[in-house]
C-alpha cells in the first residue's frame, strides 16, 4: 500500500493509505454477493409472476425443447438486465449516502474518496460506477495493477482513489470518545451539520486530537487559530472561544461517532 498526503481547506496535512488490491476484492465480492441475492430473488419472483400471463406460457408450448431453448434466453437477459441496473443503484447509492462506502468497503475497512482527499461528489460516484461495467472486462483488470495506487480505470477517469481507513483500534482518541454522551458535551452537533463534513475534514480533527499532547502551546494555538473557522463555517455553527477549540474538536468528532454507531444499527 502507498501512502498518500492531502492538504486539507484548513491547512492541515493528513495522511491515507491506498487500499490493498486484496482488501478491494474481498469487499467487491461481498457485495456481489449481496447484489447477486437480490437479482436471484427478484429474478424468481418475476418469473413466478409472469407464469400466470399467456405470453409466457406460450414459450413453452410451441414444443419442449424450443420452448426450454426461449425460455433460457429470456431468463439470461433478464438477469443480465435486473444484476446490471442493480449493480449500478447499490454501489450507487450506497457510495452517495454512505460518504463512500458500501456495506463490502465497510466490512473491509475501505473508502472512495476523490483523488485530491476530497469526499466524493454525485458526480465523480456517477462517471466511475458507468465505467464498472467496462472494468468487468478481463483486458482491463491488468489496470489495478499497473497503477501505482491501485485505481481502476474507473477510478482515473472519475478522479477517485479507493483508501484504507484508520484501524479504529489504534486510535486512543476514539477509544475515549466513542462512549461519550450527547449529556457529556459542551458543544452539539445535529446530523444534518456532520453531514456537511468530508472524511479528510474529519481525519483532520481525529489526527490533531491523537497528537495533541505532543504539541506545544504554540502548534496548538495555530492549529486552532488555523482550522476552526473554516471548519465552523462549513457545519453552520457559531465560532466557539478559541480556548474552548480543542473541547469542541472533541464534541465534534464524539458526535461523529455516534452518528455512526446509529446508521450501523
Amino acid at each position: 500500500m502507498s501512502q498518500l498526503q492531502f492538504e486539507t481547506p484548513e491547512n492541515v496535512a493528513v495522511s491515507y493509505s491506498s487500499a490493498g488490491l486484496g482488501t478491494r476484492y474481498v469487499a467487491w465480492f461481498v457485495d456481489q454477493i449481496l447484489v447477486w441475492f437480490v437479482t436471484i430473488v427478484l429474478i424468481i419472483s418475476l418469473i413466478c409472476a409472469g407464469a400466470s400471463f399467456e405470453g409466457v406460457g406460450e414459450l413453452f408450448r410451441e414444443g419442449a425443447e424450443e420452448g426450454s431453448s426461449k425460455a433460457i434466453l429470456y431468463i439470461i437477459g433478464l438477469m443480465t438486465l435486473v444484476w446490471g441496473l442493480g449493480s449500478f443503484v447499490y454501489f450507487g447509492a450506497s457510495e452517495l449516502f454512505l460518504r463512500g462506502q458500501t456495506l463490502g468497503k465497510r466490512l473491509s475497512a475501505i473508502r472512495v474518496v476523490k483523488a485530491d482527499g476530497f469526499a466524493l461528489d454525485a458526480q465523480s460516484i456517477l462517471v466511475r460506477n458507468i465505467f464498472r461495467v467496462v472494468d468487468h472486462l478481463p483486458l482491463l483488470w491488468i489496470v489495478p495493477v499497473l497503477s501505482s495506487t491501485g485505481q481502476r480505470l474507473g477510478d482515473m477517469v472519475a478522479g477517485t482513489i479507493v483508501v484504507a481507513e484508520e484501524n479504529v483500534e489504534l486510535s486512543s482518541v476514539r477509544n475515549q470518545l466513542a462512549e461519550r454522551s450527547a449529556l457529556e458535551s459542551e458543544f452539539r452537533f445535529d446530523a444534518t451539520s456532520l453531514a456537511r463534513l468530508s472524511e479528510m475534514d474529519l481525519h483532520a480533527v481525529e489526527q490533531i486530537l491523537e497528537r495533541w499532547n505532543q504539541l506545544g502551546d504554540e502548534q496548538r494555538q495555530h492549529l486552532i487559530v488555523t482550522m476552526l473557522p473554516p471548519l465552523c463555517q462549513k457545519l453552520k455553527v457559531e465560532m466557539p472561544p478559541i480556548e474552548r477549540g480543542v473541547h469542541f474538536l472533541e464534541d465534534l468528532l464524539a458526535a461523529e461517532l455516534r452518528r455512526q454507531r446509529r446508521s450501523l444499527g
